[in-house]
C-alpha cells in the first residue's frame, strides 16, 4: 500500500502539479524554431535593368548527432571542402542537430559533396546569394554583402535596412536526430522581403565612362583613374567609374584596398581646375573686372617663395578670362591677392569645399580646406590654381554646378526611388534643394570663360563637332612623403559642362600618376571628348553649330 500511494503521488506531481511545465519542455524538444530569411532586395539602374539579384545556392551543414565517429567524418569531408580536419571537428562542436559545413557551394562541389553519401549526417539548406550580373561595373557604387547577404559597402551598405527587409519565423516537428518531418512546418511570422533600389546611373552610360577610362589607363599607364558623369540640372549620378576595381561577386575576398571607393573618399589637389571657382568669387564679390588686366612675367615673389607657371612660359598681360584660358598661375595668384584671405575662404565654403556634399554612399569625406590663419607663407596664392587645398572628386565635380544652374550648387545623389516587389514605386528621392554659390549672372559669365579656355585655351582636345564645351584642364603635382611636392608625380584632370550654352552634363575625368605625357589637356581632355560625345548621342541630346 505504502508504494502504491508513492505511485500515485509520483502520477499526480507529473500529470497535474508539474504538467504544463513539463509540456513545454517536450514542445520545445520536438520542435525546431526555423528562421524564414527574407529576399534581398534587387539594384535596378535609372531604366530598371538589374544591377544586383539573388540567385539560388546551397549550403550544406552536418548533424552532429547523427555521426558517429567524428574524426573519419572529418577525414572524409574536409579535402573536399579544402579545410583541415581539426576545423571540422570543431564546427561539429557547435550544436546536437545543426553545424555548418559550407554557404552557398557551386554546383560542382555541390556534386563532390553528394557523391560522399554521408546519408543522415549532412543536410542540404537553399539560400539566397548576391550576384552581380555587370561583374566589376560600377563596383565602387554598388559595393558587396558578406555571405549573411549584409550590405559591407556602397549602396549595399548605405540601403541596408530598406534592402535587407525583416526575417521570419515558422516552426516545425523534427525526429531524435534532428531531421524536419515533412508536412509539419508552420509559419508563425511571414518575412518581409526587402525592397529593390532603382538607382540614377544608367548601366550604358556606366559602360561607356568605363570603357574610356580603361582605354585611357592603358595608354597613360596611370596607376589610378576616375570619371564621374552628373545630371547638372537634379544632381543624378549617371556613372561613377573609378580604377583599380574588384569584382564585387568575390568582393568578401578582395583586397580591402581595392573596396575603397575614391570618388568620394580620397581627397587630392585639384590644380588649375579649381581657378573656375577663384574667377567665380573674384568676379561675384566685385574687387575685379572681368576686362581687368594681370601682367605675367612667368614669376611671382610671394614674401620667400617664387610662384612659377607649370610651363615656365611667359604670357603677358592676361584677362581673367585669359587667366583661366591660357592656365595661368601668376594671374591667378594675383586675383587671389586682391580677394583676400578672408573673402576667398568664404566662396570657397559657399561652392561646398570643406564639407561633406552629403551623397547617399558610404564613406564620403569633407576634404582639407584650411581656415585663413592656416593659410601661412604663400599659401593664398597657391590655393588660387588648386595647391594647398584638397578636394574630393565629387566634391569638385558637384561644385561646378553652380555654373550650370545659374549659381546654385545641387546635391548629388544615386537612388532615385525604392521600389516594392510589385514593381510600386513607394519613395522617390528627386533633386534636393541647392544653396546659392554666385548670382546668376556671374555663373553665366564663368561659364563663357570656360567655353574659351575649350575654342582657344588648354583645353582644345575636348572639343566635341556640333556641341559647345565648357572645361577647364587641371595638372596637379602631388605631396611628397617629406614635405613640399614630388615633381615626378603628377594628377591629371578635366572638369566640363557640356552644351556649354544650356549644360546637361557635368563629367569630370582624373588619371592619377601617368606615365609619360602628364598635362590634363593632353590626357584627360580626350576621356572627357569621348565620354561626354557618346554620352549626349545616346541621351538624344540635338547637337548644335558650335561657330
Amino acid at each position: 500500500m505504502a508504494v502504491l500511494a508513492s505511485l500515485i503521488l509520483r502520477l499526480v506531481q507529473l500529470q497535474v502539479v508539474r504538467s504544463s511545465r513539463l509540456q513545454s519542455i517536450a514542445q520545445r524538444q520536438r520542435l525546431a524554431t526555423i528562421v524564414l530569411e527574407p529576399h534581398r532586395g534587387r539594384l535596378l539602374d535609372r531604366r530598371g535593368r538589374p544591377l544586383a539579384i539573388n540567385v539560388e545556392s546551397t549550403s550544406v551543414y552536418a548533424v552532429p548527432s547523427a555521426i558517429r565517429d567524428r574524426a573519419a567524418f572529418a577525414a572524409r569531408i574536409a579535402p573536399v571542402l579544402g579545410l583541415r580536419e581539426n576545423e571540422v571537428l570543431r564546427r561539429l562542436q557547435g550544436g546536437r542537430h545543426f553545424a555548418w559545413l559550407a554557404r552557398k557551394v557551386t554546383p560542382e562541389l555541390l556534386a563532390r559533396i553528394t557523391s560522399l553519401a554521408f546519408g543522415d549526417q549532412i543536410g542540404f539548406r537553399t539560400e539566397d546569394r548576391r550576384s552581380y550580373p555587370g561583374g566589376v561595373s560600377a563596383a565602387h557604387l554598388l559595393g558587396f554583402v558578406g555571405i549573411d547577404n549584409q550590405g559591407l559597402a556602397g549602396v549595399e551598405l548605405a540601403y541596408e535596412p530598406t534592402l535587407r527587409g525583416k526575417a521570419g519565423e515558422a516552426v516545425a516537428a523534427h525526429d531524435g536526430i534532428g531531421r524536419i518531418l515533412v508536412g509539419t512546418q508552420r509559419t508563425v511570422e511571414a518575412p518581409v522581403h526587402g525592397a529593390d533600389l532603382l538607382l540614377t546611373i544608367d548601366q550604358v552610360i556606366q559602360h561607356i565612362a568605363e570603357r574610356e577610362l580603361d582605354a585611357a589607363m592603358k595608354r597613360t599607364r596611370a596607376r589610378r583613374g576616375s570619371v564621374i558623369v552628373m545630371d547638372t540640372r537634379t544632381g543624378e549620378i549617371l556613372a561613377l567609374a573609378a580604377r583599380p576595381v574588384f569584382d564585387p561577386n568575390a568582393g568578401a575576398v578582395a583586397s580591402p584596398e581595392l573596396w575603397m571607393n575614391r570618388t568620394v573618399s580620397e581627397m587630392y589637389e585639384p590644380g588649375s581646375t579649381f581657378k573656375v571657382f577663384l574667377t567665380a568669387a573674384a568676379l561675384d564679390s566685385g574687387l575685379i573686372r572681368p576686362e581687368e588686366q594681370f601682367f605675367c612675367d612667368g614669376a611671382l615673389k610671394v614674401g620667400g617663395h617664387v610662384i612659377r607657371d607649370g610651363t615656365d612660359r611667359t604670357h603677358g598681360w592676361q584677362t581673367a578670362s585669359d587667366v583661366v584660358k591660357n592656365s595661368c598661375n601668376i594671374g591667378a595668384a594675383q586675383i587671389a591677392s586682391r580677394l583676400g584671405r578672408t573673402t576667398f575662404y568664404r566662396y570657397i565654403r559657399a561652392f561646398g569645399f570643406g564639407e561633406p556634399s552629403r551623397i547617399d554612399l558610404p564613406g564620403e569625406v569633407a576634404g582639407l580646406v584650411r581656415p585663413p590663419s592656416g593659410w601661412l607663407g604663400p599659401g593664398l596664392a597657391t590655393i588660387s590654381f588648386g595647391q594647398g587645398i584638397s578636394v574630393t572628386p565629387l566634391q569638385l565635380l558637384t561644385a561646378s554646378t553652380a555654373l550650370a544652374n545659374n549659381g546654385v550648387v545641387v546635391r548629388p545623389y544615386v537612388v532615385r526611388g525604392v521600389r516594392d516587389r510589385e514593381g510600386r514605386m513607394t519613395e522617390v528621392a528627386g533633386a534636393q534643394p541647392g544653396r546659392r554659390a554666385v548670382r546668376p549672372e556671374v555663373a553665366r559669365a564663368v561659364l563663357d570663360i570656360m567655353r574659351s579656355a575649350v575654342d582657344d585655351g588648354t583645353g582644345a582636345l575636348a572639343r566635341i563637332d556640333g556641341y559647345p564645351v565648357a572645361g577647364k584642364t587641371g595638372t596637379a603635382q602631388k605631396p611628397a612623403a617629406g614635405g613640399g611636392y614630388d615633381p615626378g608625380r603628377y594628377v591629371a584632370s578635366f572638369l566640363g559642362l557640356v552644351p556649354a550654352d544650356h549644360p546637361r552634363l557635368a563629367v569630370l575625368v582624373i588619371l592619377d600618376e601617368p606615365t609619360g605625357p602628364y598635362y590634363g589637356g593632353e590626357i584627360a581632355a580626350p576621356v572627357f571628348r569621348e565620354v561626354a560625345a557618346q554620352t549626349l548621342w545616346y541621351l538624344r541630346i540635338p547637337p548644335k553649330n558650335q561657330f
